[in-house]
């Protein structure tokens, strides 16, 4: 979800800077007629605005036009750029209503603005006031997202902006994934666009495939049922995202009813079987989650109607770091099918208590109580177990 924000900052900022810039210049120009507020057309033709355009892969509708009116002290200034289209690479990232920008250009910070650029070919970015941007129903593409630049701390030169986006709709390529609103805080640069703080929230759409969310899961092969439902609704937001120290805040509510999972390998050398009528109740609060899972594995010596509900899984789970959480899950599982993964001919029953405990590399520790046991010379006896499973390198850049 981090990766979501910064290549529409970078994008949409650069241009944001350069036009502060341009419209610095006008203003002067125009501040003595400005008194009642004077409307120009955003005119694509012009050869800097052309120029502006191609630059940064943006287009928008003739109707587009830029207002400045004067005040005692300096000339409030209101840009709306009407269906504008937003791309990289010739793939569109973002699409809205509209963008409208909101700023005052103080007439003093204004001449000494002028002046650098027109004597020095430099400008203080300090001079420019903040920045206020309003995307109104935005379609954005996060197929084609990077992660935000690196922050350079010897540069103490840039002006603030602040990003408000309400009732947008987010998909990945062709996967509709829900419904957004966001608020970001960010600091312009002159060569890049940091992220400061952020808050964001997002809905799942009535189409939002549980599929998508295997592919965050190395040990799970497939997600997926035609009878599945998937609802979510999350906020996650970061007061400070530079700060070293953990900052990011997560909140909602994701249910999940009615899905199959099939998973890659088990951390024991048996056959992993799929887990039908699968129902996940995960309630997050300022990161903590409480989480209530139950389902059905599946047993294919006994025929599909007298299969039962013989899986759960509950307990915490921190996400401090989102991507990596950190689990405390008690497994209870009843009748449980078990087969060798190189002789399914080994097979049995077995009930199972599983303490899973910990974040890359997880502690199993537990306890097997053999009901039935096919094929093996001596027959398998209760037994007492603890082990280790790495589901992703300690070093594992993420």
């Amino acid at each position: 979800m981090e990766s979501v924000v910064p290549k529409l900052i970078k994008t949409l900022l650069s241009l944001i800077s350069t036009f502060i810039l341009f419209l610095a210049i006008v203003a002067i120009a125009f501040y003595f007629y400005l008194s009642d507020g004077v409307e120009l057309k955003l005119d694509k033709s012009n050869t800097t605005l052309s120029s502006l355009t191609q630059r940064f892969e943006i287009d928008f509708d003739e109707s587009s036009s830029v207002f400045f009116k004067a005040r005692d002290n300096g000339i409030d200034t209101y840009i709306t750029l009407v269906e504008p289209v937003i791309k990289k690479s010739k793939k569109i990232l973002l699409e809205a209503e509209n963008i409208t920008l909101n700023t005052s250009l103080d007439f003093r910070k204004t001449l000494q603005l002028a002046i650098q650029i027109i004597l020095n070919n430099n400008t203080d970015l300090n001079l420019v006031n903040p920045v206020a941007i309003k995307l109104k129903s935005p379609l954005l593409d996060i197929s084609n997202f990077q992660g935000q630049d690196m922050l350079d701390k010897s540069d103490k030169n840039f002006f603030n902006v602040s990003i408000k986006a309400d009732n947008g709709k987010m998909i990945d390529g062709k996967i509709d994934l829900g419904e957004f609103d966001f608020l970001l805080n960010i600091k312009q640069f002159s060569k890049n666009s940091i992220l400061d703080s952020y808050k964001f929230r997002l809905k799942s759409s009535e189409k939002f495939p549980a599929s998508y969310i295997a592919k965050f899961f190395p040990d799970v092969d497939s997600i997926g049922d035609s009878k599945e439902t998937v609802s979510f609704d999350i906020t996650l937001e970061d007061k400070s995202f530079n700060d070293p120290e953990m900052s990011q805040k997560l909140n909602g509510v994701i249910q999940i009813r009615n899905t199959t999972m099939k998973l890659k390998r088990f951390p024991v050398e048996l056959k992993p079987e799929p887990i039908y009528s699968l129902n996940l109740d995960l309630n997050i609060i300022d990161n903590i989650a409480q989480a209530n899972l139950t389902g059905s594995l599946y047993n294919p010596k006994k025929r599909w109607k007298y299969q039962s509900s013989n899986l759960q899984i509950g307990g915490k789970i921190n996400f401090e770091e989102i991507l990596k959480p950190n689990l405390d899950l008690i497994v209870n599982g009843y009748d449980i099918h078990f087969a060798k993964l190189d002789n399914p001919n080994l097979n049995g029953l077995a009930d199972l208590t599983v303490s899973i405990v910990g974040k890359n590399v997880l502690d199993l520790k537990g306890s097997l109580k053999i009901k039935e046991s096919r094929g093996f010379l001596v027959p398998l006896a209760d037994t007492e177990f603890q082990a280790k499973h790495v589901i992703r390198s300690l070093d594992e850049k993420k």
